[in-house]
């Protein structure tokens, strides 16, 4: 890599693509030592580019020293490069910009400026450019304008945008303003905005902008907005149903359930299916187990809504959630992803009838470390001592897949009987199953230093060998301090 005295040297270069180069990547480098370089190549380069550059790289830097600089090129002639030094004001984060960008913003006629100005108040997130940003969403109608202004009043969070915001989103002509302002509504979480995003996903003429109202409200989570939600279910607009669905589910909210789940048996769009799967999930009412169950036991439904509807039982603590899912776990004639998927939920579920048909998943995984290794960190997840107990016996196996596959899992342990387990994995004729036993016991080791003073003398002195190791040198040292 080239180092940074050489970077400051060429960019100083008789060759402009080198010093074009060199501004590039010295902004990378977050060095104070750039800084003044960077400024004099703002200031001083005859290229038009490298100075574009410059300012750019200054902002990527993140030194506030280069602020004044910047600021100074806002009265450069030349647009691009003005444009250039604002987005680096936004990027390098000194709120003492805002105050002149907001006059550039009012000052300057150029298009392209006065939304990079925008955005440069949205990065900063300052609460002084609400004023002038309202401003703008209530009387620029510049193609742009008054979107990036919704956006950045939505970013900055302010409640003083909800009432302006809310006067758009039910009066603005353009559905794209309309739309930024209900996904600006959204962001500031304020329930005080569900009345007007509510009254868009009922009566707006335009599907986008009445699916970012939903998208909005499951922002909001207010429960209010559960009946007209539920409402919007029975679109003809598939992408405005699959926003509803993905909203209940952020609500969670029981009264979602049975619509959901004739979302889920009946509607024609997949994408709709996987949302609501997901929906039911989240909010875990046991009413959805035997439906989630059916969808992922049929052969006949896609992967992907299959899997949704894993992961959702994933979520709902109740035994027919085990059950379904150690069934799709143990048919060896199933999609492996399937398998995998269903392991994943129940070590999520933590489940200790899960054990015995994760630990024969485990040894039926053979030689394949990638699928064993999900099968180990499910039964790591399982807190209970049968668990710990397989884990500790498969790190000992004679395959070498599902010895690394349960060395790796017991490092999610926490108990002091794994402790032994690594030591002795110190030792294995795999140098990828010892260097991730010395991972992990050196994670133990800063966890719980006592842990190891307190093992057996012959435990102790096995450890010594691990200086003729040199990927396990760090570990010595943090044994011998």
């Amino acid at each position: 890599m080239t180092t940074i005295d050489e970077l400051i040297r060429k960019l100083k270069s008789n060759d402009e693509y080198e010093r074009e180069a060199a501004a590039r990547a010295l902004g990378k480098r977050r060095s104070v030592c750039v800084t003044e370089p960077l400024i004099q190549a703002l200031q001083n380069d005859p290229s038009l580019t490298v100075r574009k550059l410059a300012a750019e790289a200054l902002g990527e830097n993140g030194d506030r020293r280069a602020l004044q600089p910047l600021l100074d090129a806002l009265d450069e002639s030349q647009p691009s490069l003005r444009e250039s030094a604002i987005r680096a004001l936004g990027q390098l984060g000194d709120t003492r910009a805002i105050q002149p960008l907001i006059q550039t913003l009012a000052g300057d006629p150029r298009w392209s400026i006065r939304v990079c100005v925008l955005e440069a108040l949205s990065d900063l997130g300052d609460r002084r450019a609400v004023d002038p940003l309202v401003h703008e969403l209530q009387n620029n109608t510049e193609k742009g304008i008054p979107e990036h202004a919704a956006h950045a009043l939505g970013k900055i969070g302010d409640p003083r945008a909800i009432q302006p915001l809310a006067n758009a989103l039910a009066n603005a002509p353009d559905r794209s303003v309309r739309g930024y302002a209900a996904s600006a509504l959204g962001q500031l979480g304020d329930p005080r905005a569900a009345d007007a995003l509510i009254t868009a996903l009922l009566h707006d003429s335009d599907t986008r902008v009445r699916q970012y109202a939903a998208e909005a409200l499951g922002q909001l989570r207010d429960p209010q907005a559960v009946e007209p939600l539920i409402d919007a279910l029975q679109s003809e607009d598939a992408a405005l149903r699959e926003a509803v669905a993905t909203a209940l589910g952020e609500i969670g909210d029981p009264r979602a359930v049975e619509p959901l789940l004739q979302s889920l048996n009946a509607d024609q769009d997949t994408a709709v299916r996987e949302e609501a799967a997901a929906a039911l999930g989240k909010i875990g009412d046991p009413k959805a187990v035997d439906a989630l169950s059916q969808t992922v036991l049929s052969k006949k439904e896609t992967s992907e809504l299959r899997k949704a509807a894993i992961d959702a039982l994933g979520k709902i603590r109740d035994p027919r959630s085990t059950e379904t899912l150690i069934q799709a776990l143990n048919d060896n004639q199933e999609d492996w992803m399937i398998r995998i998927r269903a392991a994943k939920a129940l070590g999520q579920l933590g489940d200790p009838n899960a054990i015995d048909a994760l630990t024969q998943a485990l040894y039926n995984a053979s030689y394949d470390y990638d699928t064993c290794k999900f099968f180990a960190e499910s039964l790591a997840k399982i807190q209970d001592p049968k668990a710990l107990q397989t884990l500790l016996k498969a790190a000992n196996d004679t395959n070498p897949s599902i010895r690394l596959a349960s060395v790796e899992a017991l490092g999610l342990r926490r108990e002091p009987e794994v402790i032994p387990a690594f030591i002795q994995a110190l030792s294995d004729e795999s140098s990828t199953v010892r260097a991730r036993a010395a991972n992990a016991l050196r994670k133990h080791t800063l966890a719980r230093p006592d842990a190891i003073l307190k093992l057996p003398p012959e435990d102790r002195n096995r450890l010594g060998w691990i200086l003729q190791d040199k990927y396990l040198e760090e570990l010595q040292n943090e044994l011998c301090k």
